[in-house]
C-alpha cells in the first residue's frame, strides 16, 4: 500500500497544563487539498508550527513525509525535504524587490544552480500564483496585501515542496481577492503540490477541499468529506455556531 504523502500521528503540543494540540492524527494523500477548520484558538496554527518546527516542535507524536520521520529534523531540513508553509501574516523582505524575495528561497533550496536557472525558477513560481511580471522589480514592502500573499506563496513554491501548508491565505482579503486566491490554490494544486489548508472563509474551504478536518480545543472532532463534516452536530456547535453566534 502506498504511504500517505503526509501522515500526522498522535501529535501533541503542551504549554504547561495547556494542551494546544492534543493527540491529533490524520493522513493526507498525494495530490489532495486537505482543509482544516476550527474556532479561533483551536490549535490550527500551532499544528502547522509543530509540523514544520517553526518556531517549536511537538511535545510528542510523529510526522511522516512519504513514510520518513520528520519530527526530529531541523526546520531547514524539513523545508528542504519537501514541507513548506505560509503564514497568516504576509512575511516578505520589504526592502528587497518582489522577485528577489523569491530568489532568496531558490538560493536556499538550490544554491548550486546557475543564476539564470535560479531566475527562471523564481519566475515560474511567480507565474503559478499569477504575480504580474511588471511588478517583479518593485520593492515588496510597497505592494498591497494580496500581492504580498502571492509573494509568500511563490517563495514557498520556490522550495519545490511536496506538501504546502497554507495558513489562512484569504485573511484580510476582499471578495474579489478571495476569488483570486481560490484560483491560486487550485493552480498550485494543479502544479503537483499537495496542499494542507487552514481557512476561516468556509465557502472557500468547502469549494477547494477534497477532505476536511475540524479541530476544537486542540482535538479532532470530525474528519471526512466536506459536505458530510459540516453537517455533523458537534461541528455545527463547536465551529459554525461559534463562528456565527
Amino acid at each position: 500500500m502506498e504511504n500517505p504523502r503526509l501522515s500526522i500521528q498522535g501529535i501533541s503540543k503542551h504549554f504547561g497544563g495547556l494542551k494546544a494540540v492534543d493527540n491529533v492524527s490524520f493522513d493526507v494523500k498525494s495530490g489532495q487539498i486537505f482543509g482544516i477548520a476550527g474556532p479561533n484558538g483551536s490549535g490550527k496554527s500551532t499544528l502547522f508550527n509543530v509540523i514544520t518546527r517553526v518556531p517549536f516542535g511537538a511535545t510528542h507524536g510523529t510526522v511522516l513525509l512519504d513514510g520518513q520521520e520528520m519530527q526530529k529534523a531541523s526546520p531547514h531540513a524539513i523545508s528542504l525535504s519537501g514541507i513548506a508553509r505560509t503564514f497568516q501574516r504576509e512575511n516578505v523582505f520589504d526592502s528587497l524587490s518582489c522577485i528577489d524575495n523569491v530568489l532568496v528561497a531558490v538560493e536556499s533550496h538550490s544554491p548550486k544552480l546557475g543564476f539564470s536557472q535560479q531566475v527562471a525558477r523564481a519566475e515560474r513560481a511567480l507565474e503559478i500564483v499569477g504575480f504580474p511580471p511588471t511588478m517583479h522589480n518593485v520593492k515588496a514592502g510597497s505592494v498591497p496585501v494580496f500581492y504580498r500573499k502571492q509573494l509568500m506563496i511563490a517563495s514557498a513554491l520556490a522550495l519545490k515542496p511536496k506538501v504546502l501548508l497554507m495558513d489562512e491565505p484569504a485573511s484580510s482579503l476582499t471578495g474579489p481577492e478571495i476569488d483570486a486566491m481560490k484560483e491560486i490554490i487550485l493552480e498550485v494544486s494543479a502544479s503537483g503540490v499537495t496542499i494542507v489548508l487552514i481557512e476561516h472563509v468556509l465557502a472557500l474551504l468547502m469549494e477547494v477541499s477534497d477532505q476536511l478536518l475540524i479541530i476544537d480545543q486542540g482535538q479532532v472532532i470530525a474528519n471526512g468529506l466536506p459536505g458530510e463534516v459540516t453537517q455533523d452536530p458537534q461541528v455545527i456547535e463547536a465551529y459554525l455556531g461559534g463562528a456565527h453566534a
